[in-house]
């Protein structure tokens, strides 16, 4: 393919990134409304009647099968993301439109992912103006899959490689493929960190607090209460309740009760493994 024929594509791998794993782990990039069945040997006019006999709605469904079954082509390029996580992956296409019964979103398409962020990207990272291009990637009007401009493309990636992150091409970290996204993988990610805090784990618990560390300090073992969250804020729905540590994959603002977050000592792995890293 030509470079001047190359396009360029942002597909969302589910809402909010829900199906990254499954599709970065089958190579693939897919997308919903997988009720029309396989749209293989089929033309657009086959769908336009699929999807009023099934009373979708609007042209958004329409417009984007087509995009993605008939419009994509080997070649192209595309970047994962979602306006609520960041950007996953960049890659190029490398195969034809296949329905896929494996896959959650079965309209899927071969991709070599040439850069993956274990760790997404935040999107406004990149200091995108607030055009139409920025809302391509951001906002309820992001879609699941928009076409991008070469210039738009060339805009965007030059800011995406100079990001510094060591989540660059990371492909799994204590077990994980991906960084967390709920809390349960927090604590599979804390407890593959004990050492570097000089931490043990007496015991997990099924209700609060979510678990008895002990820190050593000199030659004595402090007891510790433990919160896992998945953003420090999410221990807001247990006040006025205390423990001695918040552990967390990103420490962010409490809003209004940001005033009592100080009296927490607060744990944020993702600082500590990008320092490991």
């Amino acid at each position: 393919m030509e470079n001047d024929e190359i396009q360029y594509w942002r597909i969302s791998p589910g809402q909010k990134g829900y199906l990254w794993r499954e599709q970065k782990l089958n190579d693939c990039i897919a997308i919903g409304w997988s009720e029309t069945g396989s749209l293989k040997n089929k033309d657009e006019n086959w769908l336009k009647g699929k999807l009023r006999d099934m009373r979708w709605p609007g042209k958004r469904a329409f417009d984007q099968l087509s995009d993605f079954c008939w419009t994509v082509q080997k070649g192209h390029k595309v970047v994962a993301c979602t306006s609520g996580k960041g950007i996953y992956a960049i890659g190029t296409i490398t195969g034809d439109y296949e329905y896929n019964e494996a896959l959650e979103y079965r309209h899927s398409r071969k991709v070599q992912w040439d850069t993956t962020f274990w760790s997404p990207v935040p999107i406004d990272l990149l200091r995108l103006e607030k055009s139409p291009f920025f809302y391509k990637f951001h906002g309820s009007s992001s879609w699941t899959i928009r076409p991008l401009k070469p210039d738009e493309w060339n805009k965007f990636h030059s800011q995406l490689v100079k990001v510094n992150t060591p989540f660059r091409n990371l492909v799994m970290w204590g077990g994980l493929i991906q960084a967390p996204e709920y809390e349960n993988e927090v604590m599979i990610l804390f407890s593959h960190m004990l050492q570097h805090f000089g931490m043990r784990i007496i015991q997990f618990a099924t209700r609060f607090p979510d678990a008895i560390v002990e820190q050593k300090k000199g030659k004595k073992w402090k007891k510790l209460s433990v919160e896992f969250e998945l953003h420090s804020s999410g221990f807001q729905s247990h006040l006025p309740k205390k423990c001695d540590l918040i552990v967390c994959w990103k420490d962010d603002d409490w809003g209004r009760n940001n005033g009592q977050k100080g009296r927490y000592k607060i744990i944020e792995l993702k600082e500590h493994l990008e320092k490991l890293l």
